[in-house]
């Protein structure tokens, strides 16, 4: 077996997983119906003293500014009987480190389809030019996907028990290793953003990341199992 369609397939795998795993923070990151449960059920906006309305209009405005369709967090409401603005200067200058952060993430995510698909495409190429290509390129994918699985299940597993044993620990790492500034520490006595977001909201949402990465990546994995069983077989009847 040539080194590079081992490469390519090894490529097209590690592109595959990491277009997963940020679908799926995507995904569970801007579920709406997600953040009105947890308001629902921490009973948010009367924490908060404000509305309802004005709670999810603060929502919104985040997740519009993540997302890239708007350029600013300026959102005014009412706290308690007083009428400000929603969000202070120090937490609009975490969420222009956040933004960046996400948005380079999505790029990332971009750019790791397209190196995908270029490697599938060369695999598929290599695998005219055999007489045996289809069963090798079976072969090749799945068994790069495994043994890729192998560690990645292992890196997964030790940090999704460290969360489960200490999620603050595991939370404050998390923005130590991304953030190169302190703005991410607010202080709850006088921030909104902290207290709509708490810590047991991203407990929850991380859940709902890991468990959808979980199910779909280990339904992946039970296929590309079957394809090269599959393709084992093929070969041994032509023999």
């Amino acid at each position: 077996m040539k080194k590079s369609v081992k490469t390519a397939a090894g490529i097209f795998s590690l592109a595959l997983i990491f277009v997963l795993l940020v679908t799926s923070i995507d995904f569970h990151a801007f579920n709406k119906n997600y953040y009105r449960e947890q308001y629902i059920k921490l009973n948010t906006a009367d924490s908060l003293g404000m509305s309802d309305e004005d709670l999810f209009a603060a929502t919104e405005t985040l997740l519009d500014y993540l997302h890239d369709q708007r350029d600013d967090i300026l959102v005014s409401g009412e706290v308690f009987g007083m009428q400000r603005e929603i969000f202070t200067e120090r937490e609009t200058l975490h969420m222009v480190d956040v933004k960046n952060l996400y948005q380079n993430v999505l790029t990332a995510r971009n750019l790791a389809t397209m190196i995908g698909v270029l490697a599938f495409a060369y695999l598929i190429y290599r695998s005219r030019k055999d007489e045996n290509g289809v069963n090798m390129l079976k072969r090749q994918l799945a068994g790069s996907f495994i043994q890729i699985s192998i560690c990645l299940l292992i890196v997964v597993g030790m940090l999704a028990g460290y969360a489960l044993m200490d999620f603050t620990g595991f939370w404050i790492g998390f923005h130590e290793l991304f953030f190169t500034n302190d703005l991410w520490q607010l202080n709850p006595a006088n921030s909104i953003m902290i207290n709509m977001f708490p810590e047991t909201f991203f407990a929850g949402m991380v859940f709902r990341i890991t468990l959808t990465f979980l199910v779909v990546y280990l339904l992946l994995l039970i296929g590309f199992i079957f394809l090269r069983k599959k393709a084992k077989e093929d070969v041994d009847k032509k023999i």
